[in-house]
C-alpha cells in the first residue's frame, strides 16, 4: 500500500509539472486568433460569410477560455478571488477538453475551406494549419492534449483533399495522414524524453527537500551537542570549557570574580543533595541576573564554585558588580523561602586586568582565587581584593 501511494504521488507530481509547463504556453492561443484573420481575409465572400463568422467565433471562444483558465492558475493569477485550486487531474481534463476542441474547430472548418477555395486558397490554409500544429507542438509535454489537437486537423484535412478536384488531392492526403502519424510516434518518443525529466527534476526536488530538512535536524543536533559541551547541565551556566574558551578573546580591561557558596557542604550535609541542586541553580539565576549577558560570562567552575568575568569594566564599577552579586546571594532566602532552607551567603574574590594587559587569564584566575580565600578567612560573605582597596564586607 505505501509503495502504491508512493507511485500514486509521483503520478501526481509529474501530471502537475505537466500542466505547469503547458500552461505557461497558452499565450501561444492567441495565434488562433490571428491564423482566424489570415483564414478570413484568405477566403472571404458574401456567400462565406456566416460560415466564416460563426468559424471565428468558435476560434475566439475556445482561444479566450485558454488564456482565461490559464490566468486563473495559482502560480499566474494575483488576486485570490480569481485562483482556482484545481487538482492536476482537473487541469488535464480541462486543456484535452480545450486542445480537442480547439483541433476539431481548425479541422472541420479548414477541411470544408478546401473545399470552397481555389489552389491559391488551399495552399495558404495549409501553412495556416501547420503553423497552428507548430505553434502548438510544445504541448508534447502532455502528449495526448497535442494529439487531440493535431489528429483531428490532419485527419479532416487527408479526408477533404481525398474528395477534393484540386491538383494532386490524392498525394496530398496520403501526406496529410502520414503526417499525421509520424508527428503523433514523435510526439510519444518526445513525450516520454520529457516525462523522464520532470520525474528526475521532482526526484531532485524531493531528494534537496529531504536533504534540507535533514541538514536542519542536524544543525539542531550539533546545537544542541554544543550546549551539553559548553554548558553545566544542572544550571544551564557555561561549564569549565566555555569560560576558558570566553578568557582566551577577552578584551585587554576586563575583571574575574571567583563566588564560592559559604557553608556549602554543611547546607548539603544537612539538607539533602536534592535541596543543594535548588540552591546552586537560585544562586546560578542570581549571579545571571546580576551582569551583562550580551558582554559579560558566568560560569560554574565546579562544586559551589562560580567565576563571573567582566568586561569592559573599570574597576570600581567591577566592585560594584560585585558587591550586587553577594547582596542578591543573601537575599534569595527572604526570596524564595519554600526553596531555600536558610540564609545563604557567598564569599567573593575579585581580580582586574587594565588595557596595558599586564596578567594573563591564568594570573587573573589564580588571583581571584586567592583573594576569594582572603575573603574566606576574612569572615565570609565579603567581597576580597588583592589591591590596596578596603574590601567591601557584609553589614
Amino acid at each position: 500500500m505505501e509503495e502504491l501511494a508512493r507511485k500514486d504521488d509521483q503520478q501526481s507530481n509529474l501530471l502537475a509539472m505537466q500542466m505547469e509547463a503547458l500552461y505557461r504556453g497558452a499565450p501561444a492561443s492567441a495565434m488562433s486568433i490571428f491564423g482566424g484573420v489570415l483564414t478570413i481575409l484568405t477566403y472571404w465572400s458574401p456567400s462565406l460569410a456566416p460560415m466564416l463568422t460563426g468559424w471565428f467565433a468558435c476560434i475566439c471562444v475556445i482561444a479566450i477560455t485558454h488564456l482565461s483558465s490559464a490566468a486563473m492558475r495559482p502560480e499566474f493569477t494575483i488576486q485570490q478571488r480569481w485562483k482556482l485550486d484545481w487538482s492536476p487531474a482537473a487541469w488535464s481534463r480541462l486543456i484535452r477538453i480545450v486542445y480537442f476542441s480547439s483541433g476539431t474547430c481548425w479541422g472541420l472548418g479548414g477541411s470544408w475551406l478546401l473545399l470552397q477555395g481555389d489552389d491559391h486558397q488551399t495552399l495558404v490554409m495549409c501553412c495556416i494549419a501547420m503553423g497552428a500544429v507548430t505553434v502548438t507542438y510544445p504541448a508534447v509535454v502532455y502528449r495526448p492534449v497535442f494529439n487531440l489537437f493535431q489528429v483531428p486537423i490532419f485527419l479532416a484535412f487527408s479526408t477533404a483533399f481525398a474528395i477534393s478536384d484540386i491538383e494532386y488531392s490524392n498525394l496530398l492526403a496520403v501526406a496529410s495522414a502520414t503526417l499525421c502519424v509520424a508527428l503523433a510516434i514523435i510526439a510519444r518518443s518526445m513525450g516520454e524524453q520529457l516525462s523522464m525529466a520532470f520525474r528526475l527534476l521532482d526526484t531532485n526536488r524531493q531528494l534537496t527537500e529531504q536533504l534540507a530538512a535533514r541538514g536542519s535536524v542536524l544543525e539542531e543536533e550539533n546545537r544542541e551537542l554544543t550546549a551539553q559541551t559548553l554548558t553545566d547541565p544542572l544550571t544551564g551556566l557555561a561549564n569549565r570549557r566555555q569560560l576558558i574558551e570566553f578568557l582566551r578573546r577577552v578584551p585587554d580591561r576586563c575583571a574575574v570574580l571567583v563566588v564560592d557558596i559559604d557553608h556549602f557542604k554543611s547546607y548539603n550535609d544537612t539538607h539533602g543533595h536534592g535541596e543543594g541542586d535548588v540552591c546552586l541553580i537560585l544562586v546560578a539565576e542570581a549571579l545571571r541576573h546580576s551582569i551583562r549577558s550580551s558582554t559579560d560570562l558566568v560560569a560554574r567552575h565546579g562544586g559551589e564554585e562560580f567565576v563571573v568575568v567582566l568586561t569592559e569594566i573599570d574597576r570600581d564599577r567591577a566592585l560594584e558588580v560585585a558587591e550586587t552579586i553577594r547582596t542578591n546571594i543573601q537575599v534569595l532566602a527572604a526570596a524564595h523561602p519554600q526553596k531555600i532552607r536558610r540564609l545563604v551567603t557567598a564569599s567573593i574574590g575579585l581580580a582586574y586586568r587594565d588595557e596595558e594587559r599586564q596578567k594573563s587569564s591564568s594570573d587573573l584566575l589564580i588571583e581571584a582565587d586567592s583573594a576569594l580565600y582572603a575573603a574566606k578567612n576574612g569572615g565570609r560573605n565579603r567581597v576580597e581584593t588583592l589591591s590596596d582597596i578596603h574590601p567591601a564586607a557584609a553589614e
